[in-house]
């Protein structure tokens, strides 16, 4: 019983870091490198948390070769990987889409 609870531990302190992890990538490429807009910078980071997220945890576990656990260094590497690929699909997706609007437009009834 006191092993499970070990590998429980881990693993939420593990979730810890990858939430912490996209979210500084996601900081660093949408508030220091591009300097967006606030609604960017925020759609950055949480981009940045769901891409570190699936690397570190899902891709991670996909990889994983028999019983043995994938190493942390693996994990991070791939959680590091798939957070800057999914600020690259955001990024191509912004350049698809056009620049955000701040908040609804009135139009003008002009008759």
């Amino acid at each position: 019983m006191g092993g499970r609870g070990f590998h429980a531990q881990k693993a939420l302190i593990n979730t810890y870091i990858w939430l912490a992890l996209g979210a500084a990538i996601g900081f660093l490429v949408g508030g220091v490198i591009k300097k967006g807009t606030k609604t960017e910078l925020i759609e950055s980071i949480l981009v940045g948390v769901l891409g570190a997220f699936i690397g570190g945890e899902f891709l991670a576990a996909q990889f994983n070769s028999g019983t043995a656990a994938p190493s942390f260094g693996f994990a991070l590497a791939l959680a590091v990987a798939t957070s800057f690929a999914m600020l690259g699909v955001l990024a191509i997706f912004r350049k698809a889409v056009g620049p955000l609007k701040q908040g609804k437009s009135r139009q003008k009834n002009r008759g």
